[in-house]
């Protein structure tokens, strides 16, 4: 047991001083010593390990620091060392990228997706072609498939997903795809929990309580409670999507009536437009996107004016919900949201001013994400190099949900 303590103990500060190389390139070991609260004898023997196994470098003396004296050095993260293979899946396309654990995408590969095709089987065969001879085995630290879909941890099950599971994917599901990467450490995330990660790393997000909306194949939410993601990266413990915001709409695949993803997805902007008496150009596109109807409204458009007030106010009726059972003092939209552009934001904003419970609004931000399409892919790498992968043990054959 002591020794089980140790390594944990041992891991946990290898991370922390990871941690603060990431944030601070350049710090020394006397400041490392100050930040994590660690004796400068410990952080010396654990920044010397890090340097040894190539997760940081040494860059050298520090020309520009102030202090009287022997001049300290810096440390800086090591790139093009270490990576994890994150899979993302859809239902036409499997992405693979190959993500440095500093958070650069460094390679990718795709592959269309078709009914009846495995997603196992088709990812592995993404995972192969991404490795090349340049890479060696011990460099993958982990591989992280990525889905639109709730995660049963307890049940060890995916549900409530976009995803159409092919008749060979369905049986033993995780067993089998645990066996399909059985050379390599593995994990499976829900893509918002993954989007959410990365905003919260990369922007430095300050709250310990936020949610995080993702406009993407459905609509999503991941909740940080006291800096902690509730659910872990499945996405098991709140289903934004599904909140009924009209009993009376339209029937829903979860067997509810008008849920948040059926009355405002983009699938229904059309429709939406056409009620509304459109006689926008937007009428005429085969389909109309998020950022058709922000663009469009932000022009003057006047039917896409209607059309996005109708949707901020059904999202806000959402919201003010989500507000008033766990309180985050921020909101981000991430996903295609972003693309409905500042009149939406607005109008959100308004509508919650209205039906929202005032002392919790007061404290509240709401805005866009800060990142582009790709984040999830280096959240999931991110997420399970912050919280799965440890330094002190052997990761291979491991399997993480969530």
């Amino acid at each position: 047991m002591k020794l089980v303590n140790q390594q944990v103990i041992k891991n946990n500060n290898l991370k922390t001083l990871y941690h603060f190389i990431q944030h601070e390139p350049g710090v020394s070991r006397a400041q490392l010593a100050k930040l994590s609260g660690l004796s400068k004898t410990t952080v010396s023997t654990l920044v010397d390990e890090l340097i040894a196994r190539n997760f940081i470098q040494d860059t050298g003396i520090l020309d520009d620091c102030a202090t009287v004296g022997r001049k300290p050095n810096g440390l800086q993260l090591f790139h093009g060392q270490y990576y994890a293979v994150v899979i993302s899946w859809s239902k036409k396309v499997i992405l693979a990228k190959l993500v440095d654990i500093c958070g650069v995408i460094v390679k990718e590969i795709s592959a269309p997706f078709s009914a009846g095709d495995s997603f196992i089987t088709s990812s592995r065969t993404l995972f192969d072609k991404i490795l090349d001879s340049e890479l060696h085995a011990e460099q993958i630290l982990g591989v992280c498939i990525v889905v639109p879909a709730m995660i049963d941890l307890d049940k060890k099950e995916i549900f409530t997903t976009t995803l159409q599971l092919g008749s060979s994917d369905e049986n033993d599901f995780f067993s089998r795809l645990q066996s399909a990467f059985h050379d390599f450490p593995l994990a499976i995330f829900n893509d918002t929990a993954c989007a959410a990660y990365a905003e919260k790393v990369y922007t430095r997000i300050p709250q310990r309580d936020f949610a995080y909306i993702n406009f993407q194949h459905g609509i999503g939410a991941a909740l940080f409670i006291r800096d902690q993601l509730l659910g872990k990266a499945t996405a098991s413990y709140t289903q934004f999507g599904h909140y009924s915001i009209d009993p009376n709409g339209k029937q829903c695949s979860c067997g509810n009536k008008g849920c948040l993803e059926i009355m405002i997805s983009e699938d229904t902007i059309k429709e939406r437009l056409i009620e509304a008496g459109c006689r926008s150009a937007l009428c005429q596109n085969e389909k109309v996107t998020y950022a058709d109807l922000g663009t469009a409204a932000l022009y003057g458009d006047p039917s896409a004016q209607k059309v996005l007030s109708d949707i901020a106010r059904d999202f806000s009726y959402a919201l003010s919900n989500l507000v008033c059972l766990v309180h985050p003092k921020l909101i981000i939209i991430g996903g295609k949201g972003k693309d409905l552009g500042p009149i939406f934001l607005d109008d959100v904003l308004n509508n919650l001013k209205q039906t929202g419970f005032h002392r919790m609004l007061d404290s509240l931000r709401i805005r866009y994400s800060f990142l582009d399409s790709t984040a999830y892919f280096v959240g999931a790498m991110k997420y399970f190099f912050d919280i799965h992968y440890d330094f002190t043990q052997d990761p291979a054959h491991s399997f993480f949900i969530g």
